[in-house]
């Protein structure tokens, strides 16, 4: 008898994982059938982690019952109480935190009882990313740099792809590295190292692989022949402005000469001329 009771009742629960947004509120869906109808005092519902076994939430005698639920649930679990006699034993799960991740077990008793589970899978979009560059100034072609591409608050773990100005998929010499938070929200830093040309373009894409969400960043960086240090600037431009003044002193002595030359030049083909006529 109790196993023809088992089979009056039918739990299902989605067959691909719940994607859920840190911070906002899920809910994790269980519905059931039942032939026959019932009170809201005769069915018991229990969500618990599958792994574990730490009670979740549970139900039973028309209320709560909530004793035995993990700490970390605390204050965040409901069921939709009204629709119960219909068959709906979903759980809303408020403000999920990335330690909530995990595989989730529905089990309802109405006379006969049936289970369930469905996986729960956290995502936080990452913010956009930020590129440095290390060193930062006096570059020329042919110097190595590297590029340090930083994105914070993602989860889970986003996939880094570097590529230059025309879209080739730069993978030597990267170095990628993770690191959480107290919220276990992820930091990902990820370092290209390369050999600057005159004008390099560098995009660095993270991907979200739960939310199928892209952030990226495009940067140029312009190797420069010299920066010359302020101070160093002034003394070069007042050299130069000296060197151009001795230039035009030497242009003027120069024509003063070369016309007195000339001057001298004409008198002295005067005097030859007036010798020339007198003799």
């Amino acid at each position: 008898m109790l196993s023809f009771l088992f089979l009056l009742l039918k739990i299902q629960v989605p067959d691909l994982p719940v994607v859920a947004l840190h911070g906002k509120d899920v809910t994790l869906k269980c519905s059931f059938s039942h032939t026959s109808p019932f009170n809201l005092s005769d069915v018991t519902v229990f969500w618990q982690l599958t792994d574990t076994k730490r009670s979740v939430h549970g139900f039973s005698m028309g209320q709560d019952q909530l004793t035995e639920q993990a700490e970390s649930y605390a204050n965040r679990t409901s069921l939709f109480l009204s629709q119960l006699t219909m068959g709906n034993a979903s759980l809303l799960l408020q403000r999920v935190a990335v330690a909530d991740e995990g595989s989730y077990t529905c089990f309802v008793r109405v006379q006969g009882h049936d289970s369930a589970a469905l996986l729960l899978q956290v995502a936080a979009p990452y913010t956009k990313p930020e590129v440095t560059l290390e060193p930062e100034s006096n570059l020329r072609p042919g110097d190595e740099v590297a590029l340090t591409c930083v994105a914070y608050g993602g989860y889970p773990k986003a996939d880094v792809i570097w590529q230059d100005g025309s879209g080739r998929n730069l993978t030597d010499n990267i170095t990628t590295s993770v690191v959480a938070n107290e919220q276990g929200l992820f930091t990902m830093t990820s370092v290209l190292t390369v050999v600057l040309e005159p004008n390099s373009s560098f995009n660095c894409r993270l991907i979200n692989p739960l939310l199928s969400e892209e952030r990226s960043i495009f940067v140029t960086v312009t190797g420069q022949n010299i920066a010359f240090p302020p101070v160093a600037l002034w003394v070069t431009v007042g050299l130069a402005v000296c060197l151009l003044g001795l230039l035009i002193a030497l242009a003027a002595v120069c024509r003063r000469k070369i016309k007195e030359s000339c001057e001298e030049a004409r008198r002295e083909g005067r005097r030859k001329k007036k010798k020339q006529v007198q003799g």
